[in-house]
């Protein structure tokens, strides 16, 4: 075969080119930091770089939502510390108001006045909103106050001189929680409902309508605290009541002396009602108002409801103070009292448990973004000394490669000419 001039030229740029690609591969390497510059340098390198990045960014946002919902679950903590003591305080004036010695003029004024008081602090408490202005004890409701406070102008004999005292307040959130996802797949509660926390005593509703004789008229479902029930077509009030106790839900229901339907918590809060997609069932056994079929205050108005807000054993106990009732203060205004602490008491301990829980994960995913950046690390950045020495005999490989080959071309007739 013969060998032209024009071919050892040929091979010699075709041998320089290879190795100054080589020289610029290792040069952006160094430069970079990273290994990997394209998909084809290494593709299953290159796909693992995928998913570890992809890890390491849904790390970085759980971690994110990890700490928010710490922060807002020790500030939920922090104001249900306030409501603690207020409570205490008020359990104090309620045993010195019961004390037998004390006169109808120190139950009246200097207690009543106080109790007045924490009413309206409470109420701003139970209103209170995080520093992205939503409600912490208002559920998922942000367009409006989670409690409203209802005040009576008219001045009664006994009453407090200054005209206005709270008769009431109205919860206008709902029984959802705020979530935040903690890992894949993983969320978390990182609120309390109002209607929940800021509870008393236990409630009962009782229908007040006969339903011996009901029978359902077509397959229909209602929710009590959220937890669905489905009705089938001629299930009757015992078949509902089975269905409501075996439900996981912390009510009981019954049937009462008058073949009414009677539901009653087992621990203090706001029972929640409603009729799903068209279903009238709550309705039609005379628990629910058809006229204003929106949870929560919707009970029927021949309904018998009982049980007290936290607010509402306030006022009762102010209102008895104001009457002189030591009788019952001395009974049952200081058992809702007791009653309403245990139940904040409940709600604190399960704020502290998910903090303990999220403190937990907290610590787990600092563990798996220190892991995952390490193999990330592994994977993508270049080895400094290795790429060094590489690209130095890389650069005396080029040096030698352009010194045999000034050798192999031959002097030209320009050459001479010169």
């Amino acid at each position: 075969m013969r060998i032209t001039q024009s071919m050892i030229h040929s091979d010699m740029v075709l041998t320089l080119n290879r190795q100054k690609t080589a020289m610029d591969k290792v040069e952006n390497s160094l430069s970079t930091g990273m290994k990997i510059q394209k998909p084809s340098d290494d593709p299953v390198g290159s796909a693992n770089q995928n998913i570890l990045s992809s890890r390491l960014n849904e790390l970085i946002q759980y971690d994110r939502n990890v700490s928010d919902a710490k922060n807002k679950m020790n500030l939920i903590d922090g104001q249900l510390a306030r409501v603690t003591d207020i409570m205490q305080r008020v359990r104090e004036l309620a045993i010195q108001a019961a004390n037998g010695t004390n006169s109808k003029f120190e139950l009246s004024e200097p207690i009543a006045r106080e109790i007045e008081q924490h009413l309206l602090a409470l109420v701003e408490l139970a209103n209170i909103k995080d520093s992205t202005g939503r409600n912490l004890f208002g559920g998922s409701v942000i367009e409006r106050e989670s409690f409203v406070a209802m005040f009576s102008n008219t001045v009664v004999e006994g009453e407090l001189d200054n005209g206005r005292s709270m008769t009431g307040v109205i919860y206008q959130g709902d029984i959802l929680t705020q979530k935040r996802e903690i890992e894949r797949g993983e969320q978390m509660d990182v609120t309390v409902p109002g209607n929940k926390v800021f509870w008393g005593t236990n409630m009962t509703i009782a229908s007040n309508y006969n339903a011996e004789q009901y029978i359902a008229r077509g397959n229909q479902s209602f929710a009590i605290d959220g937890v669905r029930i489905d009705v089938n077509a001629g299930d009757s009030l015992k078949e509902i009541v089975q269905k409501i106790n075996s439900s996981p839900l912390d009510v009981e229901a019954s049937i009462g002396a008058q073949n009414d339907l009677v539901l009653t918590t087992r621990s203090p809060h706001q029972i929640w009602l409603e009729d799903l997609q068209g279903s009238t069932v709550l309705q039609d056994i005379g628990i629910i108002d058809g006229n204003n079929p929106v949870p929560g205050n919707n009970y029927h108005p021949a309904a018998v409801v009982s049980g007290k807000s936290m607010f509402d054993v306030l006022i009762q106990f102010r209102d008895d103070l104001i009457r002189g009732d030591q009788a019952q203060i001395g009974g049952k205004d200081i058992e809702a009292i007791d009653m309403a602490i245990d139940n904040l008491l409940r709600h604190r301990s399960e704020v502290g448990a998910r903090v303990n829980r999220i403190e937990i994960h907290e610590t787990r995913l600092v563990t798996d973004k220190s892991y995952t950046q390490e193999l990330l690390s592994k994977n993508q950045s270049v080895d400094m000394v290795e790429s060094i020495v590489e690209l130095k005999w890389l650069e005396s490989v080029h040096g030698y490669a352009l010194r045999v080959g000034a050798g192999l071309i031959k002097p030209t007739l320009m050459d001479f000419l010169r």
